[in-house]
């Protein structure tokens, strides 16, 4: 058996809890669930730092980004608890698609940071007017809307929370 490296991985999400007695975890993800998760046939379970495939027995999408999941050889509460709370990967072959289904209501809490004036604040909530996008912060009783487009965000750096933007001029005095 080969180990696998998380460099040739990504984290996807938790197994935050048991779901029933039958071993099914409810499962939170960083990424918007696509119908196309439910073709994988595994993942990578974090166990002492390393990355075990476990095969996925059954997954049923129940949010943006929550869904049900179960793994073969894993049909017991108690066998189930063992993995409670582990982070979960997928090889970055599988992952190519998820990056772009980002739930943009899961960037609540990030900081922005614009590239000529540094920190401008931390998202304080995702607005979607008509499929238009917009980070509001809040700064000095100041609402400050920035657009979620990709002229103005320049790199999403998940692990920091951080979106590194280039604000047109005036933006950031409105």
């Amino acid at each position: 058996m080969s180990l696998i490296n998380k460099s040739d991985c990504q984290l996807i999400g938790v197994l935050v809890k048991l779901h029933g007695y039958q071993g099914a975890y409810n499962f939170v993800s960083d990424f918007y669930l696509s119908e196309e998760i439910k073709n994988w046939e595994s993942v990578f379970l974090e166990i002492e730092g390393l990355l075990v495939p476990f095969f996925i027995d059954s997954i049923d999408i129940t949010g943006d980004n929550t869904a049900i999941i179960s793994f073969e050889d894993v049909n017991s509460s108690e066998k189930a608890k063992e993995l409670l709370s582990c982070r979960v990967f997928q090889s970055n072959k599988m992952t190519g698609s998820l990056e772009e289904n980002l739930s943009p209501d899961l960037l609540a809490g990030y900081q922005i940071i614009d590239k000529k004036t540094g920190p401008v604040g931390i998202i304080d909530q995702v607005l979607n007017y008509n499929q238009n996008i917009l980070f509001r912060i809040l700064k000095e009783k100041r609402e400050i809307l920035i657009p979620a487009n990709e002229e103005i965000i320049l790199k999403v750096n998940h692990k920091k929370k951080e979106i590194t933007i280039a604000a047109p001029e005036g933006l950031l005095d409105i």
